[in-house]
């Protein structure tokens, strides 16, 4: 079993305003995208991301725990994942959820 936070971390924009990488957001977000865009999901793909789903649905406020299979799902999925930012909040993202208890 595996547990990671789920934080709501501010995130300064170029032009000063503030957004908010929420980690719940975030992990749901890379879990639906397809890890290969060209030829979309198979079902191996569809449903580790559906446990994974199921996961973050009944978590906790803080944290949500995962069993060991959907987490080295969601590791993959996070490792291949692609961010539109550059923020050092994107790597405590990836740290905090590849570093998991």
């Amino acid at each position: 079993m595996k547990r990671i936070p789920l934080k709501k971390v501010p995130v300064s924009r170029s032009d000063g305003s503030e957004a908010v990488l929420d980690y719940k957001e975030q992990l749901e977000f890379i879990v639906k995208v397809p890890r290969d865009a060209k030829v979309g999901m198979d079902i191996n793909e569809i449903r580790g991301a559906l446990r994974v789903l199921e996961a973050l649905e009944k978590a906790e406020e803080d944290w949500v725990d995962f069993e060991d299979a959907d987490y080295n799902f969601l590791m993959e999925k996070v490792r291949v994942a692609r961010f539109g930012i550059v923020h050092p909040a994107i790597v405590q993202f990836v740290d905090d959820v590849t570093g998991a208890d």
